[in-house]
């Protein structure tokens, strides 16, 4: 029996998600944020590969927000779209003087810089009238960001497949909530996919705590290897009269 590629495998995972979280529906707008990076890329091809062969019609489109025109790695991202015929839009914001003008200390400059790119994308998104914004957040993405919640904020507050935007107009996907990403890096060497980075002058600021809780899961992997897969199931089967807020006093 031939081994199934990897991303086939990403691509069934993302195919389970839609169905099991009813990510996509008839006549959707989506729109994927593209950053070049191996996650990004592999959810774009999943997507448009589902699409090929999905009973109902849906719109993609890349976008991808630069910090700077005329740049090398958005000159390789563009050839690649160019060369598969996938529509895209590069929008420019001089980000990292906004990063660096504003930044205090104590806050995190990657964290900064995501929420910047996040508001550009709910504005495109609710001006041009894509329905949805399709984010590459992963398996390792979702289990990460529950512990640091857990560990340094005291709750219990993770990520969520399909939410509402905070600015009440955009309803956010996150199709590769089965994905791990060693398998997002996988397809998008098999597929020969051009992962580059934005160029950010911030992009190797690193992020100790999420840096802590990574190998914290992969030592625990030594001896639970199937951990992973465990948190995020937790995530979906809450018991509520057992947890601090639903003590009722009489």
């Amino acid at each position: 029996m031939s081994k199934i590629s990897t991303s086939k495998q990403v691509i069934k995972l993302v195919g389970k998600a839609i169905g099991d979280f009813s990510l996509v529906q008839d006549n959707d707008r989506i729109l994927v944020a593209l950053s070049g990076g191996k996650d990004s890329w592999s959810l774009l091809y999943s997507l448009l590969a589902l699409k090929k062969r999905a009973p109902i019609n849906y719109e993609i489109q890349a976008v991808v927000i630069a910090p700077e025109p005329n740049t090398e790695y958005l000159g390789k991202m563009a050839s690649r779209l160019n060369s598969d015929g996938i529509p895209y839009k590069f929008i420019y914001c001089d980000i990292s003087s906004i990063v660096t003008k504003h930044l205090t200390n104590g806050t995190n400059p990657c964290s900064f810089c995501s929420r910047i790119r996040r508001g550009i994308l709910y504005s495109f998104a609710s001006g041009e009238g894509w329905n949805k914004i399709a984010l590459g957040h992963h398996l390792d993405d979702f289990v990460e960001t529950l512990l640091l919640n857990l560990f340094y904020n005291g709750s219990i507050k993770g990520m969520s497949p399909k939410l509402a935007a905070d600015d009440g107009k955009n309803i956010i996907i996150r199709p590769l909530v089965y994905v791990r990403e060693e398998n997002t890096a996988r397809m998008a060497e098999e597929m020969g996919l051009p992962v580059v980075d934005c160029g950010c002058i911030f992009q190797r600021a690193v992020d100790s705590k999420r840096l802590w809780v990574k190998e914290l899961l992969t030592n625990l992997e030594k001896e639970a290897p199937n951990i992973k897969n465990s948190i995020l199931s937790s995530m979906s089967r809450v018991y509520n009269r057992h947890l601090l807020n639903f003590v009722t006093k009489n």
